[in-house]
């Protein structure tokens, strides 16, 4: 998949040597130095620990970049940029996904009109905003591939579903954070497919204890992540990002992240409320409408996933049978 870059932004790559945390600017990527931009191993917690001070000086690092520095983007192969100590996941925050999933459960006998669904799906949805309670469950960092990384299929499940999600990559320690500072703590944002494995998640011997988000969601492979991480300042309006999905060339979601019911400065304060963000976790913020659930079709063998958001990139994933 060919990529550029506007601008600059952090990312992880490997040359074949081995794995390397660099500088993307246009379409090459210079290599981070031990000692440059902190003491020590450029590594990417190393990085996000200082943000503050790393930030400000990549803009400079991409301004003396000449036009031959560096290595081309497409003679490596692009890792997942973050190495996160914690992740967070917000389910169902957007009105287009929750409105699809009321419609879609609609009890047998309901004689209501999709009409008057959607418009109690709304009411539904303002309550729960009014409420400021945001649904969100943990991940597992291991779970984590590469833009371009094959995703695994597991033979126990024949319902795996896909989620196109803008992320937040924190950037400072976040604890108890009021909503009013919460864009403080942001370090950038990056492009993750929150893969899931439907009939997994629900299963009828374990319903009443709620989902099981290891077998369901944390598998290897499950959560493509990348090509970069962007910079907070780079981006001037996250809300109005386009983020799309295309299945085998198909266009299955489209959205923006203003179509929120929680935004990111609210997830930031209530995620904080109940735990501390670390320098470098990664909070995903929910996925629009348009999933596999919707379209009543699942990954199969062969599919190729394009997830992306303007600013930000995308992933091109293959789905391959896990071997077992």
């Amino acid at each position: 998949m060919t990529r550029s870059v506007d601008g600059h932004a952090l990312g992880r790559f490997d040359d074949g040597a081995g794995a390397f945390t660099g500088l993307a600017v246009g379409d090459r990527v210079l290599r981070l130095t031990d000692d440059s931009l902190v003491k020590g191993p450029a590594t990417y917690l190393a990085l996000l620990e200082e943000w503050a001070t790393v930030s400000a000086a990549l803009p400079r690092l991409a301004a003396q970049a000449g036009p031959g520095d560096g290595l081309p983007i497409g003679d490596l192969h692009v890792l997942a940029p973050v190495e996160p100590r914690q992740i967070f996941q917000a389910g169902a925050n957007y009105r287009s996904h929750v409105a699809q999933i009321i419609l879609s459960s609609r009890a047998p006998g309901d004689l209501r009109s999709d009409d008057e669904l959607r418009r109690a799906a709304e009411q539904e949805m303002d309550e729960k905003v009014r409420r400021g309670n945001p649904f969100v469950f943990a991940g597992l960092p291991t779970a984590l591939c590469g833009p371009d990384d094959d995703v695994l299929l597991p033979p126990e499940s024949t319902q795996v579903d896909w989620e196109t999600e803008l992320a937040v990559v924190i950037g400072a320690r976040a604890h108890r954070v009021p909503a009013r500072r919460a864009m403080d703590h942001v370090a950038g944002y990056t492009v993750c497919n929150d893969v899931s494995a439907r009939d997994l998640q629900f299963t009828p011997e374990n319903r009443v204890l709620g989902g099981d988000w290891i077998r369901a969601k944390n598998r290897p492979t499950f959560l493509p992540t990348g090509p970069f991480l962007v910079p907070a300042e780079q981006i001037s309006d996250h809300r109005q990002l386009r983020i799309t999905f295309d299945l085998n060339g198909e266009r299955r979601q489209d959205d923006v992240p203003a179509s929120m019911l929680f935004d990111v400065p609210s997830l930031i304060a209530a995620v904080s409320a109940a735990t501390t963000l670390l320098p470098g976790d990664l909070l995903l913020t929910g996925s629009p409408a348009g999933n596999g659930g919707h379209w009543r079709r699942w990954l199969q063998p062969g599919d190729v996933m394009e997830a992306a958001i303007t600013g930000l990139g995308g992933h091109r994933n293959r789905c391959v049978p896990e071997e077992v």
